[in-house]
């Protein structure tokens, strides 16, 4: 049986144009050869089978060699001072949202999720970006991304309605949850 491997693409524009035809979004990884975090995300994270499936499924998958001199004008663009760099666009390929750094297949997935719901966030579909922060919270609950998550839910979900009650569960299950993270922290001026 022949190994299943994500089908990276180095072409910018291409991968702009296959984002608009499929509806899928931009995931951009900035790499270097001496890099040990990019190597151990290249040997440990990207083959595993949920986090293939769940790039190829959702994001037109871009990776960039920071040195090569036809990446510079991307690395400048992106502003690129650290690998690994993650970056999820959209199809006009502008970056909605990103992180640094190797991180192990269920925080890598949360970031993705993370990522696609910030970006429906940014387009002001709250619906989705609510059920993309509602799966964080849910499928990735030992990672640290699920403060943001629920401060997040409770925003977008806030934005939809314009009824402060979401303002206000939020907060109180971030308090009762999380009370030191400095996500409960900037909830606490929702109630008062």
């Amino acid at each position: 049986m022949m190994e299943q491997k994500i089908r990276w693409g180095s072409d910018f524009n291409k991968a702009m144009d296959e984002a608009k035809r499929s509806g899928k979004l931009l995931l951009l990884f900035f790499h270097s050869e001496m890099c040990s975090g990019c190597q151990m995300t290249i040997q440990k994270t990207l083959p595993e089978k949920k986090v293939m499936s769940h790039v190829e499924d959702r994001f037109v998958p871009q990776m960039y060699e920071v040195s090569e001199p036809e990446v510079q004008d991307l690395k400048k663009r992106f502003n690129i001072e650290w690998t690994p760099t993650f970056i999820i666009a959209d199809d006009n390929g502008n970056e909605a949202y990103r992180w640094v750094g190797y991180l192990p297949q269920d925080e890598f997935r949360a970031q993705l999720t993370l990522g696609e719901g910030k970006l429906a966030f940014k387009e002001e579909n709250f619906d989705k970006a609510s059920k993309c922060f509602q799966k964080v919270i849910d499928m990735f609950s030992g990672t640290e991304l699920v403060p943001e998550a629920m401060y997040y839910k409770g925003v977008a979900l806030y934005k939809k309605s314009q009824d402060v009650s979401n303002l206000n569960r939020a907060h109180d299950e971030l308090k009762s949850k999380f009370p030191d993270s400095s996500w409960t922290k900037k909830a606490s001026v929702w109630k008062q």
